[in-house]
């Protein structure tokens, strides 16, 4: 099964973990952003990036 991933629709770069994007909670509940030029990313996608395992020492889920 591979990664999720998302192409940034405004500067083209390869989205693969949650720190590449920005969240911006609001009243119906979170928006994203690309890091890099702030292009809004679809929720879908934002949310299924921030529940991604990456392996790394901050990532506590077993």
């Amino acid at each position: 099964m591979s990664s999720p991933s998302h192409r940034c629709g405004g500067c083209g770069a390869l989205l693969e973990s949650v720190t590449e994007l920005d969240r911006e909670p609001n009243p119906t509940g979170r928006s994203w952003s690309c890091t890099y030029c702030g292009t809004s990313v679809p929720s879908v996608v934002g949310e299924k990036l921030s529940h991604r395992r990456d392996g790394s020492a901050t990532d506590r889920r077993s």
